[in-house]
């Protein structure tokens, strides 16, 4: 479907465009497609990740993994309702189908640069449509992709404006990340949800 059209489309109509995607299974890069994605338009915060994980493919929601649920406890800490999610927070990622396991391993894989340039077209249609006034960048790929690839310690607790948006980047919370582990990088994370609490307080007042 062309770009110009995407953008156009009433988000229920999007999503379920999103749904119905297959690109990424017929191409062989992932064993089975489920994409995901789950929002309305009168979103605040739209968050965007990695991909999502084995639990969300299995359930067909989002940020339900440990990862996401340790993220969901961040924003509850910086006073939204468990309510939000999914209404004023929308849920999206870099791609929208579970990537698979690291041969071997437990750990998610990394979606491939194809794989990201598949998806792309989705999420940007998503953020055309939504217009959300506030982007929360969960991981290094997202804020790779989104923002910088500046070492995370020089951006994590600071707060930008990208194109008229408010952007909070985030450190991912996987199990398999020792970035949390230091105290000066749980100072940053604080930082960072302090920043996200100031800007949904800015944003409730206008």
């Amino acid at each position: 479907m062309i770009l110009d059209v995407l953008h156009r489309l009433p988000l229920p109509v999007l999503q379920e465009e999103i749904r119905a995607c297959r690109k990424c299974e017929e191409a062989g890069y992932i064993a089975e497609a489920r994409p995901l994605t789950r929002g309305t338009s009168n979103t605040q915060v739209f968050i965007i990740g990695q991909a999502p994980s084995r639990t969300d493919h299995e359930t067909g929601g989002m940020y339900l993994g440990p990862a996401g649920r340790k993220l969901r406890s961040w924003f509850v800490q910086a006073g939204f309702e468990e309510t939000d999610f999914g209404t004023r927070i929308y849920f999206a990622a870099i791609t929208k189908c579970f990537p698979g396991r690291k041969p071997g391993m437990s750990t998610d894989r990394l979606p491939s640069r194809a794989e990201q340039a598949l998806c792309r077209p989705w999420l940007d249609a998503e953020l055309a449509v939504v217009r959300p006034p506030i982007l929360v960048l969960f991981g290094g790929l997202a804020i790779a992709t989104f923002l910088s690839r500046a070492p995370l310690t020089e951006l994590i607790g600071n707060v930008y404006e990208v194109d008229g948006r408010i952007v909070v980047p985030f450190p991912h919370s996987s199990g398999a990340s020792t970035w949390l582990n230091p105290p000066e990088n749980q100072a940053k994370l604080a930082q960072a949800i302090e920043q996200l609490r100031a800007a949904r307080l800015r944003l409730n007042k206008t």
